[in-house]
């Protein structure tokens, strides 16, 4: 097996809903509250590929070539939508940022390279669209929670030459409760829905990658999280540390809730990821 778990353990492991008994609850609150954002803001939505589920939501802002922050949510590469991901829109558009929330096909439609691809071709539609909806092409902010953040991080490190745009298209990364080594999720019982090589695997491992990393990341996780969830980010950090990293455990928060705290602007979460991306703003 693998470090010192038992099969069961390790499957619990990388089963959130064992460790965060408010899951149904706090999945259903994203979906209510992005309703209501939806309603209020009015986002303009937009075709990234030809794909079915190739689209996006932008909620645009008032200012002029603003910072654009990209949501690619969660939800165990097989569940979610960007009409789930609305909600922590508020937080940045009333500070003068874009925010999108992506779309992109789900397991068993697709297959996890096919996922990156999708959200590595939808990271290439903004930059060159950006100024169509008021964006700054050179000012992108990636965020992602759970298997978004896994696909966050796929996108820091990935090799942009084949998708016509520049190096460092990524102004700076976020990555909320993520997994960041494909190796033991795929000894887990996810194991029987992601399935891929074992050249696959390593190639979607960002752990594996850190070298192409070029763009300061913050990196974080709730205390209340299941103890592999717990252990990547901690590992990812740790082994970021001769970079431009940030580290921020989340006190009395679940791995559910830390997404859920973007959508209040002064939670403990949201402040982080502000001053983050604050940091790499021009004047």
């Amino acid at each position: 097996m693998f470090l010192d778990y038992t099969q069961e353990q390790l499957d619990a492991a990388y089963d959130q809903a064992e460790w965060a008994p408010n899951r149904e609850e706090v999945i259903a609150e994203y979906a209510s509250l992005s309703q209501a954002v939806r309603g209020r803001y009015e986002p303009q939505n937009f075709r990234y590929g030809p794909g079915e589920d190739e689209d996006l939501d932008v909620y645009p802002t008032t200012a002029a070539r603003a910072p654009i922050v990209v949501f690619v949510h969660g939800g165990a590469w097989r569940g979610l939508s960007r009409e789930d991901s609305a909600f922590p829109a508020p937080t940045f558009v009333d500070r003068g940022m874009c925010f999108i929330a992506l779309e992109f096909s789900l397991i068993p439609e697709v297959r996890l390279p096919e996922m990156a691809d999708q959200v590595r071709r939808a990271v290439a539609w903004v930059h060159a669209h950006a100024e169509t909806f008021g964006g700054d092409p050179d000012s992108i902010h990636v965020v992602g929670h759970s298997s978004g953040a896994h696909l966050a991080a796929v996108l820091l490190t990935t090799d942009w030459s084949a998708y016509e745009v520049p190096d460092g298209v990524i102004t700076t990364g976020t990555c909320l409760s993520g997994m960041f080594d494909l190796y033991p999720v795929l000894l887990s019982a996810r194991s029987s829905y992601v399935l891929l090589t074992d050249q696959e695997r390593d190639a979607l491992s960002p752990a594996l990658h850190l070298g192409a990393i070029d763009c300061p990341v913050l990196v974080v996780h709730g205390d209340q999280e299941s103890p592999e969830f717990i252990r990547q980010s901690r590992s990812f950090s740790a082994a970021l540390r001769e970079k431009d990293n940030t580290y921020l455990v989340a006190r009395d928060t679940n791995h559910f809730e830390v997404a859920l705290q973007l959508g209040r602007a002064t939670s403990t979460v949201s402040r982080a990821v502000l001053a983050h991306i604050a940091s790499r703003l021009r004047d």
